[in-house]
């Protein structure tokens, strides 16, 4: 009774102008974070799983990929998925993308060869694509104008906390057995049935509207692919910047002489918990300063958090260096959405966020491809340096292009 007075309460909030209720946005919210369980949740299963098919030949390489190959899929699925999202039922996408992600996702549990295992991967990899676009292009369509920055604001710190969440409870789960982190993939299943029943209306609503004959396309309705030649590079440079910490990081902290797994798994939680909370205050921020502005300071912040790691000289530094560059992410993931998902027609969102899905994860792929010759080069400490001159200049340049061309705050908009 309750679920349905919510549907009826959107319903009528959407045709006056108001938010959706909060079944909806804690829907939209929990599609949102499974997103960051795509890689990092079994990374401590690896050792287990290590050990376990120790005879299978390349098992460190093959190990190596259980962390990779989704974000692979995403890349090759993630536009297929924002054009079915435009064209097919949204309702019945979330339910294969969701069958894809908990079946791929929990297959470390059940799955015996190392290959099946793999392919899990790859099927955990096409469901995040639908349900991590699904989510975007849901927060685009229900919030409009600032509503819309508060909300993807609240949907980076949901993404963050979810982080910190899943991170210790798989890895309280791997403790168990290598095979337990694999479990938690399994919460995509609560999350897709509160989605499918709380977002209907508004799928039915959007299907008619699809439906309805339309006049002559006029040029409002094209694609913005200036738009989006301007900002799928910056995704992919923030990106594949900022998974240098990841997958370098720890390494440098051994460098440093701090090997107990506890301090590491400190150091890198620090960073995301710090983005949390700026990312809760995207919508006050965003309503004060532009949105280049914003991509400038973001880039300078993770630019002075890495020139922090480089300077370093042991593991406070280091956690110096992670809360700095955690301001700078918090701020930085809601203004990607907010800023293009303004220029898309409201037809087209769901390819929109699956080209912006591919240059985020296209750039999460890249980073270790990108960062190893500089670390053969330059060593840890001068490729943490290198990345970091090199993220403060950009940002100061995107500053300079504002300052010659100044784009309006959303308080001035």
């Amino acid at each position: 009774m309750h679920l349905l007075q919510d549907q009826f309460k959107d319903e009528q909030m959407e045709r006056m102008g108001e938010p959706p209720s909060r079944a909806v946005t804690g829907a939209v919210l929990g599609l949102a974070s499974m997103t960051i369980m795509a890689n990092a949740t079994v990374a401590s299963s690896l050792p287990g799983l290590r050990e376990h098919y120790a005879d299978v030949p390349h098992i460190d390489t093959l190990a190596g990929l259980i962390v990779t190959l989704p974000s692979l899929a995403i890349v090759l699925s993630a536009g297929l998925m924002g054009l079915l999202i435009d064209r097919w039922d949204r309702q019945k996408l979330l339910l294969v993308t969701a069958a894809l992600y908990c079946i791929g996702g929990t297959s470390g549990l059940w799955a015996e060869s190392l290959w099946g295992m793999l392919a899990g991967r790859l099927a955990l990899g096409l469901g995040v694509a639908g349900t991590m676009n699904l989510g975007m292009t849901w927060a685009s369509d229900l919030w409009q104008g600032p509503a819309r920055a508060r909300f993807l604001g609240m949907q980076g710190a949901a993404i963050s906390a979810a982080g910190i969440v899943f991170m210790l409870l798989g890895g309280a789960l791997a403790s168990l057995h290598w095979r337990g982190a694999f479990a938690v993939y399994a919460l995509i299943v609560p999350i897709a049935v509160l989605a499918f029943l709380t977002l209907e209306p508004h799928a039915k609503a959007i299907a008619a509207e699809r439906d309805r004959p339309k006049p002559a396309r006029s040029t409002a309705d094209r694609f913005p692919w200036a738009a989006y030649a301007f900002i799928a590079p910056l995704a992919f440079l923030f990106q594949a910047a900022f998974y240098v910490t990841p997958t370098r990081l720890p390494f440098h902290l051994e460098a440093l002489g701090t090997t107990s797994p506890l301090v590491v798994g400190a150091l890198m939680a620090a960073l995301v918990t710090v983005s949390a909370p700026v990312s809760l205050m995207y919508g006050r921020i965003r309503a004060r300063l532009s949105a280049m502005t914003i991509f400038g300071l973001s880039f300078v912040l993770i630019g002075l958090g890495f020139l922090a790691h480089a300077t370093a000289t042991d593991w406070h530094g280091v956690l110096m260096g992670s809360l700095i560059a955690g301001l700078g992410m918090g701020i930085s993931m809601p203004n990607y959405t907010t800023w293009f998902m303004a220029r898309v027609p409201a037809s087209m969102r769901g390819r929109a966020s699956g080209l912006l899905t591919t240059a985020f994860f296209l750039g999460q792929f890249a980073s270790p491809l990108v960062s190893a010759p500089l670390v053969a080069w330059l060593g840890l400490a001068g490729t943490f340096g290198t990345v970091g001159l090199a993220l403060v200049t950009l940002g100061v340049g995107l500053w300079v292009a504002h300052a010659v061309r100044p784009e309006p705050t959303a308080a001035e908009a």
